[in-house]
C-alpha cells in the first residue's frame, strides 16, 4: 500500500461514517511545498458529531490492515489515536467535535474580539491555527459549509506569545529541574540523568528557543518539530550536546544546557522586558558543583 492508496482509503472511510463532518489534514503530507517523504505522517482531525466513538482503536481496520495503535492524551490535553497500518503508514487522529469546531471557525473570523472571547474557544482557536498553518491543509472530506468556514484562516490573528509569567514559570522549573539531574549525575545514576537530561531540554530549554526564534520572525513548532528550520546555526551548534552514560559527559552536558538556558533566558527576558526571577545562587552552586565532576 502506497501513500496515495492509504489517502484513498481514508477519503473512502471518512465519507461512509455517519456524523463524521470533515476529515481534515495537516502537516507536511497536507502541504504543497513537496517537505513530505516517505517517511512522513498524516495528522488528521476528524470532525464529528460524536468524537467518543473515536477515542479508541477498534475503528482503524475499517480504514486499512493496522498492524498497532494506541490512544493518549497529548500535553496540550487533546485525546489522540496514532496508528501504524500496513507497509508502516502512520496517521494520527484527533477526534473532534463539531459544535466546538463551529464555534472555533465563527470565533477565528472576529480577531477582535479575542480578549472577550472565554479562554477555551481563544486557545482552540490558536491550536487550531498553529495546527492548519504550519505546514499547510487540505479538506479531504467535507461539504461547502465546512469549505467556507475554513475560509477564517485566512484572516489575520496576533501570535500568541510568551508572557511573563511563563518566562518565570520556565525559568523557575529549568532551575529546580537541573538540579535534580545534577543529583542523578552525581550519584551516579548516569541512565536516569539521560532521562531527566532529555526532558528539561524539551519542556524548559526549548519553549523559549521557540520563543526567540518568534521574536525573530521565525514560526517554531512546538516539541522541536522541524527545529532545524528556524534554529539559527549558532542554536543548532548549541543544542547538538552529546550525552551518554557516563558521569563526565553528562556533567559536561547539564554545564552545555545551563549556558545555552542563561543565554536564551536573557535575550528573550531583554527583548520582552520581562523580570527575571533570582536564581542565582542555585546556578552558581550548580556550576560549582559540575566543575568538580568534569575536573
Amino acid at each position: 500500500m502506497d501513500a496515495q492508496e492509504f489517502e484513498a482509503r481514508l477519503i473512502a472511510w471518512a465519507s461512509l461514517q455517519p456524523g463524521l463532518e470533515a476529515l481534515v489534514l495537516g502537516g507536511s503530507r497536507a502541504g504543497i511545498d513537496g517537505k513530505a517523504d516517505v517517511w512522513s505522517d498524516w495528522d488528521l482531525q476528524l470532525i464529528t458529531t460524536h468524537p467518543e466513538d473515536y477515542r479508541n482503536s477498534g475503528w482503524l481496520s475499517g480504514i486499512a490492515p493496522c498492524w498497532c495503535a494506541h490512544v493518549e492524551r497529548t500535553p496540550r490535553g487533546f485525546i489522540k489515536v496514532s496508528a501504524i497500518f500496513a507497509d508502516g503508514l502512520e496517521a494520527d487522529f484527533m477526534p473532534l467535535a463539531a459544535w466546538q469546531m463551529k464555534l472555533v471557525y465563527a470565533g477565528m473570523r472576529h480577531p477582535n474580539w479575542a480578549n472577550l472571547m472565554p479562554h477555551r474557544l481563544r486557545h482552540g482557536i490558536q491550536e487550531t491555527r498553529s495546527f492548519l498553518l504550519g505546514s499547510g491543509y487540505r479538506l479531504l472530506v467535507g461539504n461547502a459549509a465546512w469549505a467556507k468556514r475554513f475560509e477564517a484562516l485566512q484572516v489575520e490573528w496576533p501570535v500568541a506569545a510568551m508572557t511573563a509569567a511563563e518566562f518565570a514559570q520556565y525559568t523557575t522549573a529549568f532551575w529546580q529541574k537541573a538540579a535534580w539531574v545534577f543529583k542523578k549525575i552525581a550519584r551516579p545514576e548516569p541512565r536516569s540523568a539521560m532521562h531527566w537530561l532529555h526532558l528539561l531540554v524539551m519542556y524548559q530549554v526549548y519553549p523559549l528557543l521557540a520563543e526567540e526564534a518568534r521574536l525573530a520572525g521565525f514560526v517554531p513548532r512546538a516539541e522541536a518539530r522541524k527545529a532545524e528550520q528556524w534554529l539559527g546555526k549558532e542554536r543548532l551548534q548549541q543544542t547538538a550536546i552529546e550525552t551518554g552514560p557516563n558521569q563526565t559527559v553528562l556533567a559536561r552536558a547539564l554545564l552545555a544546557e545551563i549556558a545555552l538556558f542563561r543565554e536564551v533566558s536573557d535575550h528573550v527576558a531583554a527583548r520582552r522586558g520581562f523580570p527575571r526571577p533570582d536564581c542565582a545562587a542555585i546556578e552558581k552552586w550548580l556550576r560549582a558543583e559540575l566543575g568538580r565532576l568534569t575536573g
